[in-house]
């Protein structure tokens, strides 16, 4: 079946199984993410490139340094890594960069990044409970030319690859040059 890549940085942890923590499928605990509705579904969240992905788990950090890419103290071990998924085509997301939708949504397109979640939250459950998408679609908080998914059907994604990130990695200059971090 066709897909296209997505990316995410996490807490990798080398033989781990992939639904378990610093497995690559591993959906850590929820509530406190843009789109998260825990007691309705899980959400997978993931970037259509490897510097957004790396810039959304980073970005909050004004300097940049290795140690950042250790892993986290409850997986003893582990360092991050940035994933490679294949999202199955067939998988529809709703698309909060189209004007379209919003308008049908009766959003403007800040209500999309919000820093108030529960407003975020309630538009994603709206979303989620009309059945007919696998996720959400919406532009980075760092760089609006960057996208970011929400995958509520995890059955679309396929691990393709996991490589561990190093501080002179090519994907991790770029993305700190793009939001202007300091490595």
């Amino acid at each position: 079946m066709p897909t296209r890549s997505v990316y995410r940085v996490f807490p990798w942890l080398r033989g781990a199984a992939e639904t378990d923590p610093g497995g690559a499928l591993f959906v850590p605990p929820q509530g406190a993410g843009r789109f998260d509705n825990p007691a309705q579904y899980e959400i997978f969240y993931v970037a259509e490139s490897p510097e957004a992905a790396i810039a959304e788990a980073f970005g909050r950090h004004p300097l940049w340094t290795a140690s950042m890419l250790n892993g986290i103290p409850s997986l003893p071990r582990s360092v991050h890594a940035l994933a490679t998924y294949g999202l199955d085509d067939t998988a529809a997301l709703y698309d909060l960069d189209d004007p379209a939708n919003l308008v049908t949504l009766k959003l403007r397109p800040s209500d999309v990044v919000n820093r108030d979640y529960s407003v975020t939250q309630a538009l994603a459950l709206r979303i989620f409970t009309s059945g007919t998408v696998s996720g959400l679609r919406w532009w980075s908080y760092y760089n609006p030319a960057w996208a970011n998914d929400g995958v509520w059907d995890m059955a679309a994604l396929t691990v393709v690859d996991i490589r561990p990130l190093s501080i002179t990695d090519a994907t991790v200059v770029s993305a700190a040059r793009t939001i202007s971090r300091l490595i």
